[in-house]
């Protein structure tokens, strides 16, 4: 029989009723009560609800924390609102990510891969203040080089080369970009002093390349005369100049 209506008076220390419990197992709800039968203290002490026992829907301002041990099964995409990055402890997968705007990149090393073609990629230069000469009728190393290597295969070279040029005779002299001591811009340029004497010349060459390669690749300028006269690099008429090449590599 349920027990529906209890006199306040049976609750008295003269009963020997000071306390009750109502439930069993681990749920359940305890009441104190002082001599006169007046509850001084009650707590629950359920700590769990069958999820068969719910019939209607838990709404969020309900739920304060779920332990992650008490989720068995896969929550999808569609259950999650927002999760504070403060809360990511590992690697978040390319895969997992599906756009970021450029603005957002605040901080880091973008990698090269990334830049769009077109974009210079590195930088390298000499500048080189000695007078150099040939005296030979073939295309000789002068020891003005510079050395790259590229990030990528696909990647091209620009190679820049000034300096003056002197030849104190008429003539014909040459000059020409080796890569790794191949000819790479074919006859070179040719700078003609005929009928001139002591005449300096400036000169440059601009030569992109397509190496095709991320070993190491030195570019050196060769240069040859065409007569008996030496031919110099690097010279002026009050004794030196300065030359420079340099090499860019370029995103293929």
């Amino acid at each position: 029989m349920a027990l529906t209506k209890v006199s306040p008076s049976l609750f008295q220390v003269s009963n020997n009723i000071t306390s009750v419990t109502v439930g069993g197992s681990a749920n359940t709800i305890s009441l104190t009560f002082d001599s006169n039968g007046v509850i001084t203290g009650a707590s629950n002490n359920a700590v769990s609800v069958a999820n068969t026992a719910i019939t209607g829907n838990i709404i969020s301002t309900q739920i304060t924390s779920v332990a992650n041990t008490q989720i068995t099964g896969n929550i999808t995409a569609a259950q999650i609102t927002s999760v504070a990055n403060t809360q990511l402890t590992g690697l978040i997968q390319a895969a997992q990510i599906g756009s970021a705007n450029a603005t957002l990149i605040t901080s880091g090393t973008l990698p090269k891969t990334r830049l769009p073609t077109g974009s210079v990629l590195q930088v390298v230069a000499t500048n080189d203040s000695l007078q150099r000469s040939v005296n030979s009728g073939t295309y000789t190393a002068s020891g003005m080089f510079v050395t790259i290597t590229p990030t990528s295969a696909t990647s091209n070279v620009l190679v820049q080369f000034s300096s003056n040029i002197y030849k104190n005779t008429d003539g014909t002299g040459y000059i020409s970009i080796f890569r790794n001591g191949t000819n790479i811009a074919g006859s070179g340029n040719q700078f003609n002093l005929t009928s001139i004497f002591d005449k300096y010349l400036p000169c440059s060459i601009l030569f992109l390349d397509s190496p095709a390669s991320t070993s190491a690749l030195t570019y050196e300028v060769y240069f040859a005369r065409a007569g008996s006269a030496n031919i110099y690099i690097n010279a002026t008429n009050s004794g030196v100049t300065m030359g420079s090449i340099t090499v860019m590599e370029i995103a293929g």
